[in-house]
């Protein structure tokens, strides 16, 4: 009796110390976050985000520690070892998680177990399950968070995690489901290189949805691109180069993207732009485009440095290693989602899929794009407005994102239609002279679609188009037309790889 109470008194006073613990760590982070957002003069959800971004590159240091740890212990089993790596990076992504975005974390778990689920009860059937489902939540979740008028106001909240976690768990359903359905024949070379024989393990499957070098800002890695460096496979057999001068790289440029966002946000700001009640009366039309022009500039190197944050850290774990080049140089791109040079020397709007948001590009591209065409038919407009139509229902049901990827589809098109007839008709010593007005239109056109995108609201977006007299959509129609009329018919019909 004595000894049964002895044994509950400790474990109260265990599970009270543990509680204290907790609050006063919640109470150090607390105060860290506050002082930080003060310090910004950002709100705090960004600051959680920046915070998020910022220890990403410290966690991942503990992956290559860990390796040299297991090394030094001399823990040879490849199991045991992915195993230790799967762990640590489930514990490190789920408290970076609860770090950034609370108790909204448990929203993982329904990802996660209702994916899973679906993927051990019903494999031949999981890909268009999950990919239903998970709109879904997403969809709901942005209708009630209110999202897009969340990140309008400069706050950061758990969609944009959630927005990944949809691209990661449908990718991983589409992939087993492949295994069992698809015959290696009829596969395409992308199929061949993702397809899943086996059910992912639940830690294996866990971990990698919680991931914490991409956890806050994205972008998705493939499945079997995480299994493989789990367990030291693939292109991460052997011995590997020295990641310390890529990921350099990656962080001075995240660190010269940051510093001209802040250069340019400082004075070009969307109340002095798109919302100046006045910006009609008080500028003339090019004055207005410039404007236009630049704080599209501006926003759009946020975004690469967030981006270039996320490659940094998953450069440093030893997972953005992605296998040698013809010259025999490595490459660190697993979690390469902006090709910063690739989007501002763009000559043509179809270019800019290439190089931005590459990731996100290459999940419709292949799980879009390439499952809605009719086998034996080539791709054509009605699978490009389909796969634009996703993205923006994968962003939120906001008119502005209707607006700018439904525009964006016609526009990618036009600019297809003029890359063909450039690379077709017009002689190679030549090109340059198209090239160049080109270029000022798809970088002029690029940040003119920015309105609808940052504004979100249809009435809003619309007005700051008209400012500009609807310039951009002017010069889309003119690309189709002339594109139509100049680029010579396509008459291949190879399959998409």
């Amino acid at each position: 009796m004595n000894e049964s109470f002895i044994h509950s008194f400790i474990r109260r006073r265990a599970v009270r110390a543990m509680r204290e613990t907790m609050a006063s760590m919640a109470s150090s982070w607390d105060d860290v976050v506050r002082r930080a957002s003060e310090a910004s003069g950002q709100p705090r959800g960004a600051t959680l985000f920046l915070l998020g971004l910022a220890l990403a590159p410290a966690i991942a240091l503990g992956f290559p520690i860990l390796g040299v740890a297991l090394d030094v212990a001399r823990v040879r089993d490849a199991r045991v070892r992915a195993r230790v790596r799967s762990s640590y990076a489930l514990v490190a992504g789920s408290a970076l998680s609860l770090a950034c975005f609370g108790r909204s974390t448990m929203v993982c778990a329904h990802f996660g177990v209702a994916s899973y689920l679906v993927m051990a009860a019903a494999r031949r059937r999981c890909g268009g399950i999950v990919f239903a489902g998970s709109f879904a939540y997403l969809i709901r979740y942005h209708m009630m968070a209110d999202t897009a008028n969340t990140w309008k106001r400069g706050e950061v909240d758990i969609s944009g995690l959630l927005m990944v976690l949809v691209l990661k768990v449908s990718a991983c359903a589409m992939n087993y489901q492949d295994g069992a359905t698809t015959p290696a024949s009829e596969m395409s070379e992308f199929q061949n290189r993702r397809h899943l024989k086996r059910l992912p393990s639940v830690l294996d499957y866990a971990s990698w949805l919680m991931f914490p070098c991409t956890l806050v800002s994205g972008p998705t890695i493939e499945f079997r691109d995480y299994a493989n460096w789990l367990r030291d496979e693939g292109v991460w057999e052997g011995a590997r180069p020295s990641a310390a001068r890529a990921a350099l790289k990656k962080l001075l440029g995240a660190i010269a993207c940051l510093g001209m966002y802040q250069a340019i946000s400082s004075k070009y700001t969307i109340a002095n732009t798109y919302l100046d009640p006045d910006f009609d009366t008080k500028y003339s039309f090019l004055e207005r485009a410039w404007h236009h022009h630049v704080y599209g500039q501006g926003n759009r190197l946020k975004y690469y440095f967030v981006w270039m944050m996320a490659d940094f850290a998953t450069t440093v774990s030893g997972l953005g290693f992605s296998g040698f080049d013809a010259l025999g140089n490595a490459c660190w791109d697993t979690a390469a989602n902006i090709y910063p040079w690739g989007v501002e020397k763009s000559v043509t709007l179809n270019s800019i899929p290439l190089n931005w948001n590459v990731k996100t590009g290459l999940w419709l591209r292949h799980y879009v794009y390439d499952r809605v065409t009719p086998k034996g038919k080539k791709p054509g407009m009605t699978q490009l407005l389909i796969t634009q139509i996703v993205s923006g229902v994968w962003h939120g049901l906001y008119a502005g994102y209707w607006l700018f990827f439904v525009t964006s589809a016609f526009a990618v098109n036009g600019g297809r239609l003029m890359y063909r007839w450039k690379q077709t008709c017009v002689p190679a010593r030549l090109r340059f002279l198209v090239d160049v007005p080109l270029w000022i239109f798809t970088q002029l056109a690029l940040n003119y679609l920015c309105a609808a995108f940052t504004l979100v609201d249809l009435r809003q977006s619309v007005a700051a188009w008209k400012s500009v007299y609807f310039y951009g959509h002017v010069g889309f129609l003119v690309t189709i037309v002339l594109g139509a009329l100049l680029a010579p018919k396509s008459k291949s019909k190879s399959k998409t790889a």
